[in-house]
C-alpha cells in the first residue's frame, strides 16, 4: 500500500511540474531535457534524474582557454658530481620545471545531426630553466674546484681541463605547438543523460629543445680552461589520431566530459651541436656537427572538462589536460659523453627521449 502511495505521490508532482516547464525556467526555454530517460547505469548517479543527454553546444562554437601546462617525465641525467662519482649534485632533475601559460583554441561546425569538424590549436608554450654548483675546496692539483664532468665519467679517471670545475651549470629552454583537424562522430546510444562520441583526425606538433652545459676550471694553470657545449634539437611530428569521447549531463546546466586520444606519428627529427673550449680569458676552439633523420612514434592525450551553461550562448570551462609523447630528440639525450666524438664532428642522434605535458585549463565556450 505505502508503495501504492508513494507511485501516486510521484505522478502528481510530474503533472505539476509539466505546466512549469512550459514556460521559461531561470530564463531558458523548454528543453527535451526532463523529458523520460533511460539510466545506462541503473544508478541514480551520475544522472540526478534520468533524462535525455542535450548537447551544450549548437552549431557553430568557438572554445578559448587559458592552460598551465608543467613539462616532465624527462629521463634524469647527471651533469656534474663532487669529489667523488657517486656523489651527483647537478643533473636534469634539478631543473625545476615549474607551469607554465599557454593558450588553447578550437573552432568547431556541425555539419549534421551526427558529424562535426573542428579544428584545435594548443601551444605558446615555453619553458626556460638553469641551475649552477659552485666549489671552492681545494683538489688534488692544488686549485679550487672538485667538480668532474661527465667526459671523464665523473673523474674516473679525472681529465686536466675538463674535470676540477669550480663551476659547472645546465639549462634547457624548450617550447611547443599542436594543431589538429577532427572529426567527430556521434555514436547512437540510448536515450539517457550519456553522449558518446569517436574522433578521428590529423594532428601536428613542433617541439624544439635546446640543452646548455657551462664548466670553468682553474686548470691546466695557468689560463684554466672554459667548456660550453649547445645541443639544439628539432621535432617535428606529424600524423593521425583517434579517440573517444564521453559527455556525462550531472545537471540541466552542467555536463562533465572525458577525452582520450592516440596518435601515431612520424618525427623527423634533428640536432645540432656547438661544443668550444679554450682558456678562462680565451679564445674557444669550436666545433659543430649536425644529424636528422625520421622515426615513427607514438603519443597519447587525455583531458577531462566540466562545462558549465552561463546563458545560451556562453559556457564556461574548466578542466585537466595531459599530453605524453616517445620517440623524441631531445638536447639533454644529444648531450654527447665521448670526448673523442664531441671534438671532432658532433653527428650523432638520439630520437628515444619521452616528455609529458599536464595542467589545468579554464576557459570560456562560445555557441551559436
Amino acid at each position: 500500500m505505502l508503495r501504492i502511495l508513494l507511485v501516486v505521490a510521484v505522478l502528481l508532482l510530474a503533472c505539476h511540474r509539466a505546466p512549469a516547464q512550459d514556460v521559461v525556467d531561470d530564463g531558458y526555454p523548454v528543453s527535451s531535457l526532463r523529458l523520460p530517460g533511460v539510466d545506462p547505469f541503473g544508478l541514480a548517479w551520475p544522472c540526478i534524474e534520468p533524462f535525455i543527454f542535450e548537447s551544450p553546444l549548437n552549431q557553430t562554437y568557438v572554445s578559448a582557454d587559458m592552460l598551465a601546462f608543467r613539462r616532465d617525465w624527462q629521463s634524469s641525467q647527471p651533469f656534474a658530481t663532487l669529489d667523488t662519482p657517486n656523489n651527483p649534485v647537478l643533473g636534469t632533475h634539478d631543473l625545476p620545471f615549474v607551469f607554465q601559460p599557454g593558450l588553447k583554441l578550437l573552432v568547431g561546425r556541425r555539419m549534421n545531426d551526427w558529424i562535426a569538424l573542428e579544428g584545435v590549436y594548443l601551444g605558446l608554450l615555453n619553458w626556460n630553466e638553469t641551475r649552477e654548483v659552485r666549489d671552492t675546496t681545494q683538489n688534488s692539483l692544488g686549485t679550487d674546484g672538485n667538480l668532474f664532468s661527465p667526459f671523464s665519467k665523473f673523474g674516473d679517471p679525472p681529465i686536466v681541463g675538463f674535470d676540477y670545475n669550480n663551476l659547472a651549470s645546465i639549462s634547457i629552454v624548450s617550447t611547443f605547438h599542436n594543431a589538429e583537424i577532427n572529426l567527430r562522430q556521434r555514436l547512437g546510444t540510448p536515450p539517457s543523460c550519456l553522449q558518446a562520441s569517436a574522433l578521428w583526425g590529423l594532428r601536428y606538433i613542433n617541439i624544439q629543445d635546446r640543452f646548455s652545459y657551462r664548466t670553468q676550471s682553474f686548470e691546466p694553470t695557468p689560463g684554466g680552461t672554459a667548456t660550453a657545449i649547445d645541443v639544439n634539437t628539432s621535432n617535428n611530428l606529424f600524423g593521425v589520431q583517434v579517440g573517444m569521447a564521453v559527455e556525462f549531463q550531472i545537471e540541466r546546466r552542467c555536463w562533465l566530459m572525458f577525452e582520450a586520444k592516440g596518435m601515431l606519428m612520424s618525427n623527423t627529427a634533428s640536432q645540432e651541436t656547438s661544443y668550444a673550449a679554450g682558456p678562462l680569458a680565451g679564445p674557444d676552439v669550436t666545433v659543430t656537427g649536425s644529424r636528422s633523420q625520421g622515426r615513427a612514434m607514438l603519443g597519447a592525450d587525455l583531458a577531462a572538462t566540466l562545462e558549465w551553461k552561463i546563458t545560451r550562448g556562453i559556457i564556461a570551462r574548466f578542466g585537466y589536460q595531459g599530453i605524453f609523447l616517445d620517440g623524441l630528440a631531445l638536447g639533454s639525450n644529444n648531450f654527447l659523453r665521448n670526448l673523442a666524438g664531441i671534438s671532432t664532428n658532433p653527428n650523432e642522434l638520439s630520437d628515444d627521449g619521452h616528455l609529458g605535458y599536464q595542467g589545468p585549463f579554464a576557459g570560456v565556450t562560445v555557441t551559436w
